[in-house]
């Protein structure tokens, strides 16, 4: 155990990352499981191969997608992490919040590709995204307003960017549910949540004009 993780009413922070590394590396290894090869009982032709790919897409929709958000929110989970230098009680309890929902998106994956047509699924999936944003918006908000966890205090420009990131999430995962009750095709609805590839590196510009325009002062 650390000293920082020794001192009175602190946890030390190593264990919550190696969990959070452990927990993301194997909820994004499950995403793939259910991508399978068609039975050779059902392939006699290549024809009959390329109908039962194609038959794969929505679910490779539901891979594809789920493994680029996941991998967005580890990134962001570890810039926020760099700031800190040890954990209270709140943040652990926040953080395995977060993992919850990260450990719930194979699930969520394999219910929306195996179930495009249903509602109810991209609901399910919806619900899971926006879990996940609103968990790290509760992480973010927890380390931007106790910089006595860190070394050195979480800078403006970066939490307004994860902020937007993380909003942005939670308002694709609305969009991407009121696709799906308006339109049946398969895996459409899940098409919004690709908005994520424009609205990261947008954050970023916004991240680095913050940190050069806006001095530092007392949190909000």
């Amino acid at each position: 155990m650390s000293e920082a993780g020794q001192e009175r009413g602190y946890l030390p922070l190593q264990r919550s990352e190696a969990l959070t590394d452990g927990i993301f590396a194997v909820a994004m290894t499950l995403l793939v499981i259910e991508l399978k090869l068609p039975d050779h009982g059902v392939v006699h032709s290549a024809e009959d191969l390329h109908a039962a790919l194609v038959a794969l897409l929505p679910k490779a929709i539901a891979w594809a997608l789920s493994f680029f958000v996941l991998a967005l929110f580890w990134i962001g989970h570890h810039r926020v992490f760099a700031h800190l230098r040890r954990a209270d009680a709140t943040l652990v309890r926040l953080n395995l919040l977060q993992l919850a929902a990260v450990s719930l998106m194979p699930f969520s994956s394999a219910l929306s590709g195996e179930f495009g047509r249903l509602l109810v699924s991209q609901g399910f999936y919806s619900i899971n995204m926006a879990a996940l944003g609103v968990t790290a918006w509760l992480v973010l908000h927890h380390v931007y307003r106790h910089p006595e966890l860190g070394q050195a205090p979480m800078s403006r420009g970066h939490f307004r960017g994860a902020r937007l990131r993380i909003g942005g999430l939670i308002l694709i995962s609305a969009l991407a549910f009121a696709i799906s009750a308006l339109v049946s095709i398969p895996a459409m609805g899940n098409m919004a949540f690709m908005l994520m590839a424009v609205i990261s590196p947008w954050s970023r510009r916004i991240e680095r004009k913050a940190d050069a325009a806006m001095p530092e002062g007392p949190r909000p």
